[in-house]
Formats: structure tokens, sequence, C-alpha cells
């Protein structure tokens, strides 16, 4: 690492310019409070890109003098390592100028920086415009050996020095590791274990890619397989369209010609027998006329006689239905004259009243019970056919909808119940979207809504609806089936309710569970309540119900009617008799008015009673004969419309037969004809005979093979079939891509898996470079310590080739002051001065490295809470590193902070009225009085001035 030669600063805080030397090990700067010490060790932070002390920053010391610039120029050493390399390669000069230019542009300070090789003054540094930016320069300096850690710890501010003891142990082991450069092998360890976590996780993404790919090649695989067989059936269509079909119609038509000959002989003979038989038939027809001529003349007789008889009867029984009228209003008036005797008329004519009143009601209600059977017998219909009576409101939407051709279903048309057990609760739940309207186009929407407003339609209308419907397990959504896209908000609904046997169940699961039980208990956020209902109205379980239900109404209402009707007639009856009551107030007088016709009619009617008996008998003598002159006539009649349609028949056969020999002679001879041309055309192996028959014996006739290419037609066209053939070149393609891949990835497995075992090989060889760094480390605090007096124990961590155990390592340090015991690094048990002592050891044996010389290290301050002995062990044990130290001091201390100093410099308060403070004062040790104190002024309050 680099080390401070001389130090020119311009403009900084209020010192206008002046060169400092610092080419010695220990530089002590001394002046009173306020005299700028913190304000020179600033600049160098500065410099350095480090944070300045407290709540300060360069800023702070730009806004004193007023000037737009500032200038911060050192000289460093640049010195040769036992490798040959230097802090700032490829810079090879032994001495290198780090510089940084602040001006203030636009209202705003910018830094600019350089490194330059050799020492360049601030003049020569202005020439030049290859400026470095921040980033760039903290590389550099990194480069150089200022790591981060070695920032943190020139950062320290003053009284700070003894916050190293505070570290905890992992956080000291850190710091350990970083400043012996092996903090930056150990994250490049990192980094690649880093890297191997993300080679695994590109792994796994290649796998996942893998997958996918696998996946698309299965697809691929399914569509070349569906290409494939569309291919195949469409050739075998081909195949029986123009092979098959043409030899089995050739082997059809050789079968028939064959046939055709026995089959024309046989219809020769047919022809015969039934010209024989038109002959035998015209035979009996002339023999069945000269017989039917008498039966003729014999039912003519018989009709006449019939003809006489039936006048004579009817001439009797109307002289007896007339004198019978007058024997009946006899009987009829004796009746009235007897009852009228008794009768109270008031009385009668209000029962008479009564009973119209009430025939009046039995008549409406037995028109309102057939009313209501003709619709009950409509719904009934409805049921058995499997639809469901909907209401005269549904109905008119419903029509109005189809009118204007919009598609639809209501959704008790598409909800069917799975458990029965559940129908109760189904129901409750969906008891007010009984007459929901499901869309088949959610584009009708708008004209839907527009019907739905002019006809007052109270139920939803839904165009949106949920194609993929999947129940969560125990929800009520789970015992219901769609067969067709319900309403999204419906799913959503029947799956946020569970189901629940009883009401304790549903009490245990969460309070923001909607819950309901089979019998219809339902459980929401509002609360809890009863919505079983009385009638089912979705699936098939509420179609068999409501067919029951209308059964026994229907039976009840036909027993209704029945017993209305028989009312109906005993009360008509009843207003008939009481109607002629009142009327017949005179019957008596009637009697006796015709008593002589009553009288007359009573002697005659037993002689007319026997006229008609005998008139009666003679009728049905004379009906006997016509019916069986008449059954002989008819008998002919049958025989000759018998025989007669059995010539016709057989006429008809001869014409036929006839028609049916030209008509096969000529068949027979275009048959032979269009098999002969048929034949021709075809190749001598589709129409040998041995060929043919085995044709023959896979299909039976044309027919069908034409059934097999309509079915082969029906697959292809129902199929989802693909026929895009580029899909076998993309089935290998992907096929070839997968095996690629999966190579590709099993050799990356190999190749990560040999990667992991080779750095955590090398990780453990470089256990033993952390393992000697953190004995190096121990043997420096414990040489240091013995310099200060002080006793030291480390506790050697247990480094393992595990990142874990890596992570969690630390070092724990303890102290002995003068033998009172064991502390620990930050327990509260040591002193202020102890504090510092143990914050110096641990600072000073980061630095002391016979190994890699070279360094510096700010300390602001390190003698505060000291006396004079610990005064004089710290500067011992700083001595013994050899690294640069630049130390603050204010000048009431004990002379003997200077004993280890080999320059000092002397800071002083600006003089009042001045614009500038006096530049520093530099006292340099003579050589050969190293260990003699630097001479100072009379009263001990300046040192001497050597140099300036």
């Amino acid at each position: 690492m680099f080390d401070f030669r001389s130090l020119e600063l311009v403009h900084w805080d209020y010192w206008q310019r002046f060169t400092l030397p610092m080419d010695a090990n220990i530089i002590t700067v001394v002046g009173p409070n306020g005299s700028g010490k913190t304000t020179l060790l600033d600049a160098l932070r500065t410099l350095l890109t480090i944070d300045c002390a407290g709540n300060r920053d360069y800023k702070n010391y730009l806004r004193h003098n007023g000037r737009p610039y500032a200038w911060l120029r050192a000289v460093v050493g640049n010195p040769q390592g036992p490798t040959g390399s230097r802090p700032f390669f490829p810079l090879m000069d032994p001495l290198v100028t780090l510089a940084v230019r602040i001006q203030k542009k636009g209202g705003e300070w910018n830094r600019q920086y350089a490194v330059v090789a050799g020492d360049a003054s601030i003049e020569q540094l202005e020439q030049r415009n290859d400026w470095l930016g921040l980033r760039d320069y903290r590389v550099r300096l990194e480069g150089a050996g200022l790591s981060q850690a070695i920032r943190r710890v020139l950062s320290l501010e003053q009284g700070a020095t003894d916050k190293l003891c505070q570290l905890p142990p992992k956080a000291l082991l850190d710091l350990v590791f970083d400043v012996f450069g092996d903090k930056a092998v150990l994250d490049d360890y990192q980094r690649a274990r880093s890297d191997q976590h993300e080679a695994e996780r590109e792994l796994g993404l290649l796998g996942q890619q893998l997958a996918q790919l696998g996946l698309s090649l299965e697809q691929a695989e399914a569509r070349a397989r569906s290409y494939q067989e569309w291919q195949a059936l469409k050739d075998e269509r081909v195949q029986l369209e123009s092979q098959t079909l043409p030899r089995i119609e050739l082997a059809e038509q050789r079968s028939a010609l064959l046939g055709g000959q026995a089959a024309l002989v046989g219809l020769r003979r047919r022809h015969a027998d039934a010209v024989e038989q038109l002959d035998q038939q015209h035979q009996a027809i002339a023999r069945l006329d000269d017989d039917a001529a008498e039966a003729v003349a014999s039912a003519q007789r018989a009709e006449q006689a019939h003809r006489a008889a039936t006048e004579a009867f009817t001439a009797a029984r109307v002289r007896f239905e007339r004198n019978e009228v007058i024997v009946q209003q006899h009987a009829h008036l004796l009746q009235q004259v007897a009852a009228d005797a008794d009768a109270d008329l008031g009385a009668l004519a209000r029962q008479l009243e009564t009973d119209r009143e009430r025939f009046a009601v039995v008549g409406q209600r037995e028109y309102q019970v057939k009313h209501e059977l003709a619709q009950l017998e409509n719904e009934r219909s409805a049921w058995q056919s499997g639809r469901r009576h909907t209401p005269e409101f549904e109905t008119t939407f419903r029509r109005a909808l189809e009118q204007a051709g919009i598609g639809h279903r209501m959704l008790s048309e598409t909800v069917e119940v799975t458990d029965p057990q559940w129908q109760g609760a189904v129901e409750a739940v969906l008891a007010g979207s009984r007459h929901v309207v499901l869309l088949d186009d959610p584009s009708d929407q708008r004209r839907a809504y527009q019907l739905g407003e002019q006809h007052r339609y109270r139920h939803f209308v839904v165009a949106d609806r949920e194609k993929h419907v999947r129940p969560s397990r125990g929800s009520l959504l789970e015992v219901i089936a769609f067969d067709a896209p319900p309403p999204d908000w419906l799913v959503r609904q029947l799956d946020r309710i569970r189901r629940v046997d009883d009401v304790d169940e549903g009490s245990k699961l969460p309070r923001d569970q909607d819950w309901i039980t089979p019998q219809g208990y339902f459980r929401e956020r509002r609360g809890g309540r009863h919505m079983g209902v009385e009638d089912f109205y979705f699936g098939k379980a509420a179609r068999e119900l409501q067919l029951r239900r209308g059964e026994q109404r229907r039976q009840t209402l036909d027993d209704e009617r029945r017993a209305l009707r028989d009312e109906r007639g005993a009360l008509q009856q009843r207003i008939a008799d009481a109607e002629s009551r009142l009327k017949g107030i005179d019957s008596a007088d009637q009697l006796a008015a015709r008593a002589e016709e009553f009288a007359l009619a009573a002697a005659q009617r037993r002689e007319l009673e026997n006229e008609g008996v005998q008139a009666l008998a003679a009728h049905q003598s004379s009906d006997t004969a016509l019916k069986v002159a008449r059954e002989v006539m008819g008998g002919y009649d049958k025989q000759r419309v018998r025989i007669e349609a059995a010539i016709e028949q057989a006429r008809r056969q001869v014409l036929d037969h006839e028609r049916l020999l030209q008509q096969q002679r000529g068949e027979r001879a275009q048959r032979i004809a269009d098999y002969r041309r048929r034949r021709a055309g075809m190749p001598s192996q589709w129409r040998h005979p041995q060929a043919l028959a085995e044709l023959r014996e896979r299909f039976e006739s044309p027919q069908a093979v034409r059934r097999e290419i309509d079915r082969l037609e029906r697959r292809l066209a129902d199929g989802h079939w693909q026929t895009d053939d580029t899909c076998l070149p993309l089935r290998d393609k992907l096929a070839s891509d997968h095996d690629t891949l999966k190579h590709d990835l099993d050799a990356r497995h190999r190749h990560l898996e040999r990667g992991k075992q080779i750095i955590e090989d090398a990780r453990g060889a470089y256990l033993n470079v952390l393992r000697a760094t953190v004995r190096q480390y121990s043997r420096n605090l414990r040489f240091l310590a013995e310099l200060a007096g002080i006793g030291v124990e480390v506790d050697q961590p247990e480094i393992a080739n595990d990142d874990l155990a890596l992570a969690q390592l630390g070092l724990s340090v303890r102290f002995e002051f003068d033998k009172k015991g064991w502390i620990g690094l930050d327990d509260g048990e040591a002193s202020g001065g102890q504090q510092v002592m143990k914050s110096l050891l641990l600072l000073v044996a980061l630095m002391r490295d016979e190994h890699r010389p070279g360094g510096f290290v700010f300390i602001d301050e390190p003698f505060a809470h000291l006396d004079i002995f610990n005064i004089d062990k710290v500067g011992a044990f700083l001595k013994q590193t050899r690294a640069q130290y630049v130390l603050t001091t204010p000048n009431t201390h004990n002379v003997n902070v200077f004993q280890p100093s080999e320059l000092t410099l002397c800071t002083s308060k600006r003089r009042p009225g001045s614009p500038w403070a006096q530049p520093v004062a530099v006292l340099r040790r003579a050589l050969g009085d190293i260990d003699a104190p630097p001479v100072v002024a009379k009263g001990g309050a300046k040192p001497v001035v050597t140099e300036a």
C-alpha cells in the first residue's frame, strides 16, 4: 500500500496555500482546540474520497474563505512489492501525485480527480484534461490498497478511537480478513457460489423449459397422430370409394345375374298360374248369379210384409202413448192435491229461493273446478314431457325474446342437483334466482335489457357467464351440475357457501365463512336464518315432486267436481218440484173438469196395451223374416264381391306378371350390358371370382360399403382433426430440440457439479490461508500487548469448509489489565482508557505486517483518556509497525505524546482581523535523536519550528 510524502493545500478552510512534508512514519499534529487539526485530517480524507469527521463535509471548509475553487495535492509513495508489482500499476514511478480540484459551477461544487506519475505541481495539473470521476478514482485507490475496511478506519472521528473494541466478533474478523486481503478472496468464493446458485436457478429454468418443451412435444405428437389418423381415414375413404365400392357393386351385379335366371323362370310359372285362376273365378261368378236371382225375389216379399207390420205397430204405439199421457197427468194431479193440503207455501218459496242461490253458487264453483282441472292438465302435460310449468310473466317475456331473435335459456333449465340430500339447501339459496334468464350471445345484452324494461321483468337477465366451473371441496357448488355456463356471480356465491351437517358443525367454522345445513338453515356475514322452501323448482327431483303434487291435486278436484255435479242435479230437481207445486194450486179443479177424460183413458189402457203387444209381435216376426232374407241376399252379395275381388286380383296379377316379365327381360339385358361394361374397366385381379367372394365376406352389399363411407365421413366431420401436414416436421423439430436441450442440460448439470466440487476443494485449501491470517493477527496482538504490558487471549475460530459456518465466523479477543482479570471486547467492564488501549491494539495489529509494509492510519487524539504510562506504551507499539500514522493531540497533553513522533505539525488559530490562518509549522526530529523527546519552547506551549 502507498504512504504520504507531502501534502499541498490551496484555499482549504482558512489556509491560503502551503505545502507540508509527510515523509515520516509517525506524524503528530499538535495545536490548541479549534486550530485545524481535524481540518487537516479532513483534507487528507477528502483527497482519499473518505467522509469527513462528524457531520461535516468538504463543502463546509470551502464556504469559509469565499473562494470559488480549492486544490488538494499529495505526493505518495509507489513502492515495489515482493512480487514486483506497484500499488498504482501501470504507473511504475516511485512517486505518484494524487490531486483533487474543487470548483464551483452553477452554484454547485464539482470535484475532479487526477492520478499522475511523479511529483506534478498544481500548475502542471491544470494543463491536463485527463481528469477522473469519483467512481474511477476510487477504483484506482482500491487497486492501490485503500480498501473499504481501511476507509472505515480512516473515517474514525475525534474521540472514536475506542470504537474498534465495540465491534462484534464477526465484524472484527471481517475487518481482519479485509485488511489482510482475504475478504476479497472470500467474496470471490461467495460470488462463485452465488454464480453456482444462479447457474442452478438457470438450470432449473432450463428444466422448466425442457418440461414445457416436452409438453409441447407431447402436444405436437398428439397433433401428428391426429393428422396421421385423419390422413388414414381419408385414404381409407378414398379406397372404399375408388376400389371397394366398384368391386362390391360388380360382385353384386354378378350375383344378381346368376340369381336372375331362376327368378325369371319362377315369374313365368306364376304368370301361368294367375291365368288359370282367373278363368276359374269367371266360372264361379256365373254360377253365383243364377242362385242370387231367387234370393232377391224372396227378399222383396219379406220386405213388403215387414213394411205393413211396422205401420200397424207404429199406429198402436201412438194411440197407447197418447192415452198414457192422460193417465200420468191424472196421477200427477192427484199427487199435487195431496201435497197441497199440508204445504206451507211461504216456506216452500223461501226454500226455492235458497235452492236457486245454492244452485248458482254450485254452478260457479263447478265452472272454477273445471277451469282449474284444465289448467292443471296443461301443467301435468308439461311435467310429464320433462318441462316445468312457467308463470305467465316469464312466458310472456320469453316469447318477446324469441320474437326478437335473442337466444336464451332459463337458469332453472340448466341446474341439476347431484345429491338429493342437499336439494332443499340448493332450493333455499336459489329461490330468488328461479326466473333468471341466461343469454346465449352476450352481444344481445342491450336489446334484452330494453325488452326487460319494456315488460318490467323483475328478474336478472345475465350475459356474463362462467364457462369453467371448478367447485371447491365441501362447497354447495360441488353438488350442482350445470348443462350450460351459469352466471359468474352465482358461481362465486355458491362456491363461497360451505355444506355442514348441522348447526354445531357450522359454528366451528371461521366467522367469515358462509355455511348451510341440509334443512336450509343459512349463515352469512349478517347472521343466520332459515331459508327452506316448501316447493322444489330445480332439477329432476323438482319435476317429480311437482308431478306427484299435481296428480294429488287433480284427484282432489275430480272428486269435488263429481260431488258438485250430484248436488247440482238434486238442486235442479228440488227447484222444478217447488216451482210445480207453487203453480199447482188449482189441481182439484182440473180433476173435476177432466173426470170423464181420465175415466175413458183408464178404461182403454188395457185394450190399447194388448193391441200394442200384438202389433209388436207381428212386427218382430216380420223383422226376423226380413233379416233372414237380407242375410241370404247379403251372403250372395258378399260372395260376389269376394269373387269379383278375386277376379280383379287375378287379372292384376296376370297384368303384373306380364309387365314384370317384359321389364325383367329388359332389365336383365341392361344388367348384362352394365356388368360387361363395368368389368371391362377393372384390372383382372379385381374381378377374379375368388377375390370378389372374399370381398363379399367382408361387405355384404354396396349399402354396407356406403354406410362405412358415411361413418368415415361423419367421423372426419365431427372430429377435431389436425389437417396441416406441417405438424409432422414441427414434431420432428421439437423432438430434436428436446433431445438437444436434454443433452445440453445433462452436460451442464455435470459441469456444475464438477465446478461445485472444484470450488469446494479450492475454498477448503484456502481455509489454511485464513487460519494463517488469524494466527498472524493473533501474534501481532500478543506482540503489541506484550509491549504495552497488557494480557491478550485470542480464541481461534473453527474455520470449516461450510457456508453457514463461514458466515457465522467471529474473532473473540479478551484483555487483562494490571492482572485484574480477563475482560471482553465490549462487555462494559473496561474504563475509558482501557477501551482506548484495546482499540489501539486492535487497530495497530491490523497495520503491523513484516511481509506487507506500508499503509497509513489517521488517529484523531489517540491519547485521550490515557495516563502518562499508557501514553508511553502506545508510543512504543506504534513504532513497532512499519505503517505511517498521522496522529493529533492538543497541546495540553504531557510531552511524552511526542516521544514516537518523527515529524510534528503545529497548527495555530487564525489571528483576529486576518483573512487567512497562518501556515502549519513543521518540526522534524533530528537524526540520531529518535529516542529523545523533541525540544520545546519555554513553558511548553509550542514546539520549536525547525522547518516551515
